[in-house]
């Protein structure tokens, strides 16, 4: 794709952001996302079939990036644990990047909740595909559920302001409950 489609595409994708801001998505049309980006709609069908669409590629491509981050950065052995400084640093810096289009999909009504067992469900399924050893433990299983979800809480207060710190400081915080586990 050339830098010409691309920034198109972020055009498209950022004016859907803030139409989803203050509007459902069933109340999101294609008509407003191509007068607000300005271009045709045939532009935006080049690249979409609808918003429901646009939607599930935003989503698509945050938990890919997220998940590309766990994958690159997670510790592949017990001794390696500064990997979770990486890690921790990595997906607080992304989704600190990321703030205003992961604060509106989570902010979503219905939707949001999908969006956060999704990243959820990935995050425990590729903790457990590299801890090879808890595959069939349940308490292990149970312990990973919940860092994950602690983990994901804190970003979503983050996200939202009701965790007022910095994003150094979340990411400090999170690599230090790592730690003490």
């Amino acid at each position: 794709m050339d830098r010409r489609q691309n920034k198109t595409q972020l055009g498209i994708k950022e004016v859907f952001i803030h139409l989803l801001s203050e509007s459902p998505i069933d109340k999101i049309t294609v008509s407003r996302i191509s007068e607000l980006a300005d271009i045709n709609r045939g532009t935006f069908y080049l690249h979409y079939h609808d918003v429901y669409d646009l939607h599930d590629q935003i989503v698509t491509e945050l938990i890919a990036d997220m998940t590309a981050i766990f994958n690159t950065t997670y510790p592949t052995t017990t001794e390696n644990y500064s990997s979770f400084k990486t890690l921790s640093y990595q997906l607080v810096t992304y989704i600190a990047t990321h703030q205003t289009t992961v604060d509106v999909l989570l902010n979503q009504q219905q939707v949001g909740t999908i969006v956060f067992k999704k990243i959820k469900k990935t995050f425990i399924q590729k903790a457990l595909t590299l801890e090879i050893d808890l595959s069939d433990n349940i308490p292990d299983k149970i312990e990973i559920n919940f860092i994950v979800s602690g983990i994901m809480g804190l970003i979503i207060d983050f996200i939202s302001h009701e965790l007022p710190i910095t994003a150094e400081e979340l990411y400090q915080n999170i690599y230090n409950l790592l730690l003490k586990l």
